[in-house]
């Protein structure tokens, strides 16, 4: 708990090295990924001679193969733990209060029916879209759309285009929280695609506009939103908002 500065700031650097408000650049995100692994390996020095009831320790101890990961696989799973698991659910909740403001109504329909609190999670999901877009690497050729890839073409999957997408969603510019239809990717694709910590991620949102509508009674902007320069994370830098408590 002691260092969530400091993964912050790693987190920032590696994400926002291009948002000319963090005066960073590419070298430094580098730098960041770079301390990252020196200290996810101090961690894992630690937890192989004294384990705990933690994530690390699971992720150094053997498995009943007996196998382990290699230094560079646990750090890399550090890094998604670190990064994937802070800037994609902290931006999906600020932008899904964000998606509230502006749609009062909205807001107001989950205060009186607290039981559209999933399909509201999977509604801001699709809407907020927190990861921009991944690129992929044909292993054959292939056609999306109309337009033919060959083999080893670089793809660039869009999500918020494809969460917009009119052949698959109805009327999909409105937020509607009670949307029944909702095949969203914002979670990437299927299989070894589809993100590890989509269960965490659902129960973080579920819990978070479950409490914030039992306690509040609305949330107003207080100015303007300042969002990150990325082309990867949808990223919102700071959201003033006025708080209007419940009164009942």
């Amino acid at each position: 708990a002691e260092d969530v500065d400091k993964l912050y700031d790693w987190s920032n650097r590696m994400i926002g090295w291009d948002d000319p408000e963090y005066g960073s650049t590419q070298a430094d995100g580098e730098l960041a990924a770079a301390e990252i692994f020196l200290y996810a390996n101090e961690i894992a020095a630690r937890r192989r001679a004294e384990p705990r009831d933690d994530i690390v320790s699971a992720l150094v101890r053997p498995d009943e193969h007996g196998d382990t990961l290699t230094e560079m696989e646990f750090c890399m799973f550090f890094v998604l733990l670190v990064i994937a698991g802070n800037e994609t659910t902290r931006n999906a909740i600020t932008g899904g209060m964000q998606a509230f403001m502006d749609h009062p109504d909205q807001w107001r329909r989950l205060q009186h029916d607290p039981g559209l609190v999933p399909s509201a999670v999977e509604e801001i999901l699709r809407w907020v879209s927190p990861v921009i877009g991944f690129r992929r690497t044909p292993t054959c050729p292939a056609t999306i759309g109309e337009q033919s890839v060959d083999r080893g073409d670089k793809v660039v999957l869009y999500y918020p285009a494809a969460n917009r997408d009119g052949d698959v969603f109805e009327e999909p510019h409105r937020f509607d929280i009670g949307r029944e239809h909702n095949p969203h990717v914002a979670f990437g694709g299927t299989g070894v695609h589809f993100c590890l910590g989509a269960h965490l991620a659902r129960l973080e949102l579920k819990v978070m506009f479950e409490t914030l509508a039992r306690r509040l009674d609305r949330v107003e902007p207080a100015g303007p939103a300042r969002r990150l320069r990325s082309n990867f994370v949808n990223g919102v830098k700071a959201m003033p908002v006025r708080i209007h408590p419940r009164q009942d």
